[in-house]
């Protein structure tokens, strides 16, 4: 497949540890990253960068990685969660609006919210699902086991994807009551698409060790579901091994990831159509199906990074 490197920018810190870079769901010529492992603390930002030629557009200071973003929409408000903060940005200057501490969920690594007043937090490998009141600075907790992934149905209704127990967990806002909506193996990453498919990376645990946590290993395996008909399963398995998973815009292709490579797998031939292989230093960071592109940066190099067009 034919691609070619259209920048490269030097950013201040590295991104390995930070989030994924993310596209900015109302201005898709921007995305963001945070700083990540390495860098000093009171250098930390979240940085907006330009899709266009690599450069930073604007940045707020953290002073920490952020784990996960969450952009309301109003298109105003942006919540960027740290290990033990929760910053509401204004996403057209930057500057931060308030900062939370008092009661949150720390170390969540999944975030969603009703746009009115209501965030919902949870770690990977958490029991409690936080449910957090920015307006009151209040928040309750909902026992759960594990947690994939928050994705948002309406203002009351979330889908709360638990993979340790395999488990799609439907939350009511308005009872604080949860039900099992599907039943899965087990799993380690998930997707909700705008066409209410559910993509899940079949995954198996490890079990803890002396030297190591509990922990679920990805395998060869995606499931893909119908939310109007559970029963209607797809199984796609692989011969090869991949770490990550990326749906396209239009959900005809899924694109595997795993360090420096990229498969390009056809949803309706059920083949894999391209392939992507670097130079064995470099780490694809993200894919961005609608634009095209992808980012990477060389793993002894996390500061520089890259950007190659399709």
């Amino acid at each position: 497949m034919k691609f070619e490197e259209i920048w490269t920018v030097e950013l201040k810190n590295g991104v390995f540890g930070g989030i994924t870079p993310t596209v900015d769901p109302f201005d898709k010529t921007k995305f963001y990253v945070s700083d990540g492992w390495g860098s000093s603390y009171p250098s930390m930002k979240l940085r907006q960068i330009s899709f266009n030629d690599g450069k930073e557009t604007n940045a707020t200071p953290i002073k920490n990685s952020v784990r996960c973003l969450y952009f309301n929409s109003n298109k105003k408000d942006v919540f960027a969660v740290s290990d033990n903060k929760i910053f509401q940005i204004n996403r057209e200057d930057f500057s931060i609006i308030k900062k939370f501490e008092k009661g949150i969920q720390k170390y969540a690594d999944y975030i969603s919210s009703n746009d009115k007043d209501i965030l919902l937090l949870m770690n990977f490998n958490s029991d409690f699902l936080s449910i957090y009141n920015y307006i009151e600075e209040k928040g309750i907790k909902k026992k759960l086991k594990t947690c994939g992934g928050i994705f948002k149905e309406n203002e009351t209704s979330f889908l709360i994807f638990c993979p340790k127990i395999g488990s799609v967990q439907q939350y009511d806002l308005t009872t604080n009551k949860t039900k099992e909506v599907l039943k899965t193996p087990i799993f380690c990453k998930a997707f909700k698409s705008e066409s209410d498919q559910l993509y899940l990376h079949l995954g198996k645990i490890i079990e803890a060790t002396a030297n190591t946590h509990e922990r679920i290993i990805p395998i060869n395996q995606i499931e893909i579901y119908s939310q109007t008909d559970f029963s209607k399963k797809m199984t796609i398995e692989f011969d090869f091994s991949f770490d990550r998973f990326i749906v396209s815009q239009n959900e005809e292709k899924l694109y595997l990831v795993k360090d420096n490579q990229i498969w390009i797998y056809s949803l309706s031939t059920k083949k894999i159509i391209n392939q992507i292989i670097l130079n064995e230093k470099i780490r694809v960071a993200q894919i961005f199906d609608e634009q095209q592109l992808f980012l990477s940066y060389e793993y002894d190099k996390p500061n520089v990074l890259n950007c190659w067009k399709f």
